[in-house]
């Protein structure tokens, strides 16, 4: 019991390592006393109690082995907690190795052999149940990073590898990917029209006045014989047009061409409503143009329109790709799609709507597989045969696949709980 409060009082932490030992050294000596009073009064069967020195050395004997004991016993108590429900019980239990201990030297070889018989099975006990896996926590490990085991899905792909957030190992991955070797991003190829009701004072290139917040107001400019103005800095091209009462900036990247340019200012037309996405009351500030091999899209800061190729393989978004699995029941899969095509009974090919002005167009595979569907999808600039394979080749992720990939709940471990673990890992390594 002295032991058992000594430790008690070190695992809470209220008590400083000074005070610790102090008690430390207070206890031992009174379990020494403690055991020279026993051993005093039972001298006679004891095969060490002939004389004082042989009492002491049977004292310290007693109260090495029974410590020992006790504190095997505590770790197994720790991983088995059932009989810390009742204390007098764990108390008198925790008194059983001293007792055994003792037994050691008591004359009579059948009381010496049953304490060692009894010593033994404890010890195969005690490893058995330091050995012994903890619980499956996979269901714990599920709840705690709020993940379903019906949508867990994992695949590899050859040259990919999956982020961490949901790495199975060995390549397998369920969430997100990105190449092992990633081409470089090509330049960015788009145009955008802005439009401005007011001029900057005195900003002015090659005599003509400069919209206000416009993308071209430095640079350089040239006078062409049509009237227009090519206008041109480091990061944009393009021409400034009067139209209506507005002023139209058609600006664009230096991958995109000046003739190309020169023909949307040429063409410029108020935005239909299905350019601008329905009927608007300030469908007078949005301002669209043909430009051949390129689709608009409206935006609203600046309020204009912005042509990116249709295509939309030059740029926004990067060569990863995204494993989404989710409940098929409701979710319409082509919702959200401007192309949706069946290639089989379970296969469907989908390219995603931008759901804003950076956000780049998608496109990818959904399988149906039994209650979900599995979609793997990336920028147009991933390859269509990839997202396709992958998809198909997605398939359930395992137990130990899951328990790889999600951190254990956290948990408050005591010291004791430590000091079983690294018990538990030299135990396995035998």
């Amino acid at each position: 019991m002295l032991w058992q409060a000594l430790a008690a009082a070190g695992l809470a932490g209220g008590v400083s390592p000074a005070g610790v030992v102090l008690a430390g050294v207070v206890a031992a000596a009174a379990v020494l006393a403690g055991l020279m009073v026993v051993i005093a009064g039972t001298r006679d069967v004891s095969i060490l109690g002939g004389s004082v020195g042989r009492r002491v050395f049977w004292a310290l004997l007693v109260m090495g082995g029974g410590t020992v004991g006790w504190a095997l016993g505590s770790l197994v108590d720790a991983a088995e907690p059932w009989l810390t429900n009742d204390p007098l019980v764990t108390s008198l239990l925790g008194g059983v190795p001293f007792a055994l201990a003792a037994a050691l030297f008591v004359r009579g070889w059948w009381v010496s052999v049953t304490a060692v018989g009894l010593i033994v099975a404890m010890l195969v006990a005690t490893v058995v149940v330091l050995r012994r896996e903890p619980p499956d926590d996979l269901e714990a490990r599920l709840a705690a990073n709020n993940v379903q085991r019906e949508t867990s899905y994992a695949v590899a792909v050859p040259g990919y590898q999956p982020n961490a957030g949901r790495d199975y190992g060995n390549g397998l991955g369920g969430a997100s990917f990105f190449p092992m070797h990633p081409d470089p991003e090509p330049p960015a190829r788009y145009v955008t029209i802005t439009v401005s009701d007011r001029l900057a004072p005195g900003e002015q290139l090659c005599g003509q006045p400069t919209a206000q917040d416009s993308q071209l107001a430095s640079g350089d400019c040239t006078i062409e014989p049509n009237g227009l103005v090519y206008r041109h800095n480091p990061p944009l091209h393009g021409y400034q047009v009067p139209f209506a009462r507005f002023f139209v900036t058609v600006a664009g990247t230096p991958t995109v061409g000046q003739d190309l340019l020169r023909a949307a200012a040429l063409s410029l037309r108020p935005a239909s409503a299905d350019e601008m996405g329905g009927d608007r009351e300030d469908a007078g500030l949005f301002v669209a143009a043909t430009i051949p091999g390129y689709t608009g899209r409206m935006t609203e800061a600046p309020p204009g329109m912005r042509y990116d190729p249709v295509d939309r393989t030059d740029s926004g978004g990067d060569t990863g790709f995204t494993m989404e699995v989710t409940y098929a029941d409701g979710n319409d899969i082509c919702l959200a799609a401007t192309e949706c095509k069946p290639e089989g009974a379970d296969l469907t090919y989908v390219r995603l709507r931008m759901l804003g002005p950076s956000n780049p167009e998608t496109h990818g595979y959904v399988v149906r597989r039994g209650r979900v569907n599995v979609s793997v999808t990336g920028a147009l600039r991933v390859d269509r045969t990839l997202l396709r394979q992958a998809a198909l080749d997605a398939r359930p992720a395992t137990d130990d696949e899951l328990r790889r990939a999600l951190p254990p709940p956290r948990r408050q471990y005591s010291r004791i709980d430590r000091l079983r673990e690294r018990l538990r890992e030299r135990l396995r390594s035998f």
